[in-house]
């Protein structure tokens, strides 16, 4: 015979296993907050690109991505590895499959230590201030274009801006504080954007340039820009 309140074998076993399951829930959330710890505090690079051109990362040994304008991206590094993460600016070519423009690159050192390191593509890099003319050609011939012109480091694009053409991207130049933008058509017309470097306002480093006709047909130079901005150094001029 048994009392009739008292408790048979398999109601004893969901009593044991209803004791065990709270101390079961508590192992687990420990180790869901360890594996969530571990995650959130694992080294980490967060990369974003602000230039207007794609750019090309390579991150460690792994294969080289693109990253389009405006885009960004966090990879992450295993604790106790040094990793140097490189990047690149991918140049826009010409008609003749030349890059047109400067090299804009940089590099940062992603140590085994926790946290997230931020690295930016923009048009600051090493030290140096880039723009990228936009350029917009509203005469009714080609345009041969060449950035600071008449001062050390002028580089011709390379390129002709056909007529109609509306905001070409041509590459970044160094930006100073009298940094210049020279049109040339075929008949021997020029206008030059002069003293750009307190226009150059955008974070991107981006300025558009419009040339018409009236500009070349007369050989006037365009209007200096006038707009405050950051104090940036005058190029020499070469001689």
């Amino acid at each position: 015979m048994t009392f009739a309140d008292a408790p048979v074998p398999h109601q004893r076993s969901r009593l044991r296993a209803a004791c065990r399951s709270p101390w079961m829930l508590l192992v687990l959330l420990i180790f869901a907050a360890a594996g969530g710890f571990f995650l959130l505090t694992r080294p980490r690079l967060r990369f974003a690109n602000r230039l207007a051109a794609p750019v090309r990362l390579v991150f460690g040994d792994d294969a080289s991505r693109t990253l389009a304008p405006g885009e960004t991206i966090t990879l992450s590094n295993a604790r106790g590895r040094t990793v140097v993460a490189e990047w690149q600016m991918i140049r826009p070519l010409s008609a003749d499959s030349q890059p047109m423009g400067e090299v804009i690159r940089g590099a940062v050192v992603l140590r085994g230590t926790r946290g997230i390191v931020v690295e930016t593509a923009d048009s600051r890099a090493g030290g140096t201030d880039y723009f990228a003319p936009l350029i917009t050609n509203a005469s009714s011939q080609p345009l041969r274009v060449m950035v600071n012109a008449g001062l050390e480091g002028a580089v011709d694009c390379g390129c002709a801006v056909r007529s109609g053409a509306t905001r070409v991207f041509i590459g970044y130049y160094r930006l100073f504080r009298n940094s210049t933008v020279l049109a040339r058509d075929s008949a021997g017309g020029r206008a030059t954007f002069q003293d750009l470097g307190p226009q150059v306002l955008r974070a991107d480093g981006t300025l558009g340039l419009r040339f018409e006709d009236k500009d070349l047909r007369n050989r006037r130079t365009a209007p200096v820009a006038t707009a405050p901005g950051a104090a940036l150094p005058p190029a020499r001029r070469p001689g």
